[in-house]
């Protein structure tokens, strides 16, 4: 009976994943408050919008920290 080794992602590479949808997720949005039509004018989407960006740039700083502080580290 052939065994099968099943490699498990590290706990790090998960992490990356989360920041990176995170970021993702942000930009998506503030590309929504600033581009909808329906929402032109609207000095609440624009505020939205502003907000995304500062999180996305935020947790761009949080995953440079990140990568930094755990570059020699072995998590699992």
């Amino acid at each position: 009976m052939p065994t099968t080794h099943h490699k498990a992602m590290s706990l790090k590479f998960v992490h990356q994943i989360i920041i990176f949808a995170g970021i993702s997720v942000s930009l998506i949005f503030a590309w929504f408050c600033f581009t909808d039509p329906s929402t032109a004018g609207d000095v609440r989407y624009v505020i939205a919008g502003i907000g995304s960006l500062f999180a996305a740039l935020a947790l761009v700083g949080y995953e440079i920290y990140f990568l930094k502080k755990t570059r020699r580290l072995i998590i699992k």
